[in-house]
């Protein structure tokens, strides 16, 4: 882990002192401030996970006392950054909605906004775009919060146009999730330029999902909205929700296996902020030296866990795709079938959409990667016009905005209800591209 000294240069001057000095009031806020310039900077440095508090505070040029005035650890003071770009991020796209022009006009600009903001100030769009996602469950009321200002602007564009068709909240919602998406692969990938030049294709992308349902989209949603049956390949000798020192685990996994297992369980129960070695080998009733023999740490151990539990669900969604008549009856059963094994298991749910990026850069890579697996389902079908076949922009707003939507339900506590939304879910993949 990287780790800054104590004596780095301040990026803020220091404060006057004596004749013309601040009111209590203005230093106080003047000190957070510079602590939040300070996280902008810590974390387009090296990130979230590698920012010290001794390195905050030598940016600042505060003390660590002056810190805990103002917040109670790190994590706050990411946090409040976090709530102060979006707060002046929503004022320049609110503002940039409200110039006159219709309704598609007004949604190009205050898309056009957001795109150049994240381009003019990458270490401010990357910290909430990218780095709030480390944060794991702890950052996902924030970002349902800032979504808010963004879903009333697209909701009244929706409902300003001549279409007048009314759209869902998971429509809105997808829309929202789709475009920050798109800005989040971006920054990851260093080329924010490339955003501004994005609006227009975005925009029509969210318009798209004004047009009448056509015989294609009702096909695939009829599909998604019938329950599947239990097929074979869904039993397992020893079931994930075992304990992995169990009897059974003992004599029917080996001990790497056990030990991916207890990873897995270990990040479900506390997050993967608790994850240690010690917890890893406690939890599979081994020594820390048999852990050592096949991993070379908490990380590699918790991307196995990952990887297996991951390609399970897509296994799963691929047998039960193989069951369709055709196409777009295949892509409505494998959101079905993807919907209703997350409803089912809660450690795919939790390390997939809450903790797996808490684990860093190769993480979030694993992360893109299922994704993309799953998006790509979509070209599949056919549905898609030969011009838009090979849209990539495209592709990752509609995986990022189905993502987003399917982590509110959970995180809202909806779970066990995911597989209803997918008729809905499947339009949300769909509508926008199909013929």
């Amino acid at each position: 882990m990287a780790t800054a000294p104590d004596d780095i240069n301040p990026i803020f001057s220091r404060l006057p002192s004596g004749r013309g000095k601040l009111s209590p009031e203005d230093v106080a806020r003047h000190q957070k401030a510079r602590l939040q310039g300070a996280m902008v900077e810590a974390v387009a440095r090296h990130g979230y996970q590698d920012t010290t508090l001794g390195e905050l505070v030598s940016l600042a040029g505060v003390s660590k006392t002056t810190f805990y005035d103002h917040f109670q650890s790190k994590e706050e003071c990411f946090l409040s950054t976090f709530d102060v770009i979006v707060e002046e991020l929503a004022r320049r796209v609110a503002t940039a909605y409200r110039q006159p022009g219709d309704f598609r006009e007004k949604l190009l600009a205050a898309t056009g906004v957001f795109l150049a903001t994240a381009e003019e100030e990458p270490a401010a769009a990357r910290l909430a775009a990218v780095d709030s996602l480390t944060l794991g469950a702890a950052g996902v009321d924030h970002r349902e919060r800032a979504s808010v200002a963004f879903e009333v602007l697209i909701r009244q564009s929706f409902e300003h146009s001549p279409e007048a068709r009314s759209m869902p909240e998971t429509t809105v919602r997808a829309v929202v999730g789709g475009i920050r998406g798109v800005a989040y692969r971006r920054l990851r990938r260093g080329n924010p330029a490339e955003l501004p030049g994005l609006t227009e294709e975005l925009v029509d992308w969210a318009l798209g999902y004004q047009k009448a349902d056509g015989e294609q989209v009702k096909r695939a949603m009829a599909a998604a909205a019938r329950p599947l049956p239990k097929l074979g390949g869904q039993d397992e000798a020893v079931p994930w929700d075992e304990p992995p020192d169990s009897k059974l685990s003992r004599a029917s996994l080996t001990q790497r296996e056990r030990m991916v297992r207890g990873t897995a369980r270990v990040v479900v129960e506390s997050g993967y902020g608790a994850l240690s070695i010690p917890a890893i080998s406690g939890a599979a009733g081994v020594s820390n030296q048999t852990f050592y023999e096949f991993f070379t740490s908490k990380r590699d151990a918790f991307l196995a866990a990952f990887e297996q539990i991951a390609a399970r669900a897509l296994s799963l969604t691929e047998e039960a795709m193989a069951t369709a008549e055709g196409p777009l009856e295949e892509l409505g059963i494998g959101v079905r079938a993807l919907l209703e094994h997350v409803a089912e298991n809660e450690l795919f749910a939790r390390l997939a959409f809450f903790e797996l990026a808490t684990a860093g850069p190769i993480a979030m890579d694993h992360a893109d990667a299922v994704l993309d697996h799953f998006t790509a389902l979509i070209e599949r079908t056919g549905a898609t016009s030969g011009e838009r076949r090979d849209l990539m922009t495209i592709r990752e707003a509609i995986g990022s905005g189905i993502w987003n939507v399917i982590q509110h339900e959970i995180f809202r506590g909806r779970r066990a209800e995911l597989a209803q939304l997918a008729p809905e879910i499947t339009r949300l993949a769909l509508a926008p591209l199909a013929d």
